[in-house]
């Protein structure tokens, strides 16, 4: 729709500092963030914020909607998804993790990101930014990724992290975060130029 906002969706592996990143963005569009915790504040006080409590918790049988849901024979995903495409509606926005990139697979002015890095380095990164000892940031690297790994195949029946789940993947270990911040405005200036070109075209 022509109304429609920019989306941009950012997946990443724990500790790139996605964050930062998506509130170094956020602030370039002046588009409003939605990550678990605004999210689920957009729905408090309904009966969606079960659903979508147990759909971030990924508790998948204490869900009463949940139960409806495959009851009536519909996707796991099909009741978590529609909720969040309400709250975002045409309004855009930077979306965190919660299987965006696929969500918005097909919706038009969506730009998917994946963070990675080194283990190594993030491990610094969760030492340096949260105080945290190596060994409890390699273990919570570990637990998070394996999280990541298993929500998203479940709920979208593809492989968290494949580049072709993505527009735009970058090493946050390389670029460091305003690095990432750059590439993805380099990008976007390409990509409306690109849709501008093909758009014109096929007018011809």
């Amino acid at each position: 729709m022509a109304n429609e906002k920019m989306i941009i969706t950012i997946g990443r592996e724990h500790g790139t500092m996605g964050e930062k990143v998506a509130d170094k963005l956020r602030k370039q569009f002046h588009l409003p963030l939605y990550d678990k915790a605004h999210l689920l504040k957009a729905v408090e006080g309904t009966e969606e914020y079960d659903e979508l409590n147990a759909f971030f918790n990924d508790r998948k049988v204490n869900s009463l909607l949940y139960a409806i849901a495959m009851s009536a024979s519909v996707r796991a995903n099909d009741v978590p998804f529609g909720i969040i495409k309400n709250i975002i509606g045409d309004t855009g926005g930077i979306v965190m993790d919660g299987c965006g990139n696929y969500l918005f697979r097909n919706r038009p002015n969506t730009v998917r990101i994946f963070l990675h890095a080194n283990k190594d380095i993030r491990i610094n990164n969760l030492v340096t930014h949260l105080g945290m000892t190596k060994e409890q940031a390699r273990k919570e690297i570990e637990a998070e990724d394996s999280k990541r790994y298993e929500f998203h195949k479940y709920y979208t029946e593809e492989i968290w992290g494949m580049s072709n789940g993505y527009e735009l993947c970058l090493d946050e270990g390389i670029l460091g975060i305003d690095g990432c911040v750059q590439m993805i405005l380099d990008y976007i200036k390409i990509r409306k130029q690109w849709l501008l070109f093909t758009a014109n075209r096929s007018r011809t």
